[in-house]
């Protein structure tokens, strides 16, 4: 089977062709890739490289194809720099030397070191290791959840409770508290639009919110569903640093899990980095975990 490779031009029939085909990868693996669609959705509408460089988007994809215009591969960097990552069909495993081979000698041409992240099941990582990449360090876990056959409860404090968006939250208070946990003394937190909403696989019914005592937001986190494939995936999970320790993300994320599991949605995925966020989600009984290692070449 032959394939040819292309730019990804940033127009909304792209959007959704590589959308399509990130869903697709998980439903034809069983298994995440490095990137699905709702970190796909994130680079999309990721402002700051864009407004730096205006074809930020076709300098830092590129699309690899088969007779009949299907996607079969794709490359990657969330924000340039040296930082890649790569996709592979399952039918087109000989594409992954081709695809190294154009990351190293083309996107990378002149760059002192590429790094990219994989699960050991990625097509690429033999490629990798094939054209001089090494393995580098564990940075992370995957977890997968099976939500149809779990039990999920949970208790809040006295005076604490779980709403979502759907039921009415302040879109300015919720976009403070994300601000303070991931972007702490930005000078922008009290003037962020809460953007996550237009994001294509955004619920408000799925995006969930501790309460504390006096009303005020004190823990988060967002569930994006693949309804077609009864797949979610929990992306952004936090909690406010005076909160911590007290069982708030572990009761959010339940509280998520409980609205999928009454939508249908049979199997969840949340990757975690930090020894605190993999400890909160193995407390959440995953049924496998899937680690993922970085991978370096330098010249």
């Amino acid at each position: 089977m032959t394939a040819f490779n292309e730019k990804y031009i940033d127009t909304p029939e792209n959007f959704n062709n590589v959308h399509t085909f990130l869903r697709k990868m998980v439903t034809l693996t069983g298994k995440l890739q490095t990137w699905e669609f709702v970190r796909f959705e994130f680079w999309n509408r990721y402002e700051a490289p864009k407004s730096a460089d205006p074809n930020f988007m076709e300098h830092n994809a590129h699309l690899w194809k088969n007779e009949t215009g299907e996607i079969t591969g794709l490359f990657i960097s969330e924000s340039g720099g040296g930082f890649f990552s790569l996709i592979v069909h399952p039918d087109y495993p000989y594409l992954a030397d081709e695809m190294v081979a154009w990351t190293r000698n083309v996107w990378g041409k002149g760059k002192k070191k590429l790094n990219t992240d994989c699960y050991p099941y990625g097509q690429e990582v033999q490629a990798l290791l094939d054209q001089g990449f090494v393995q580098d360090s564990h940075i992370g876990n995957t977890r997968r959840y099976d939500l149809a056959h779990t039990e999920y409860t949970f208790n809040l404090e006295e005076g604490f409770y779980i709403r979502c968006m759907a039921e009415g939250i302040d879109e300015g208070a919720k976009s403070d508290l994300i601000e303070q946990i991931f972007s702490p003394g930005d000078s922008n937190v009290g003037n962020t639009n809460y953007w996550r909403k237009d994001l294509q696989s955004y619920r408000a019914e799925l995006d969930f919110t501790v309460i504390d005592d006096k009303g005020r937001p004190i823990a988060f986190c967002f569930g994006f569903v693949d309804q077609d494939n009864g797949i979610a995936v929990i992306e952004t999970i936090g909690t406010h640093p005076d909160y911590r320790q007290r069982g708030f993300g572990k009761a959010v994320v339940t509280a998520c899990f409980l609205r999928l599991k009454e939508q249908g949605v049979t199997t969840a995925y949340i990757t975690g980095f930090s020894a605190e966020a993999n400890a909160l989600y193995q407390s959440l009984q995953p049924v496998e975990i899937t680690p993922m290692h970085s991978y370096v070449y330098e010249r």
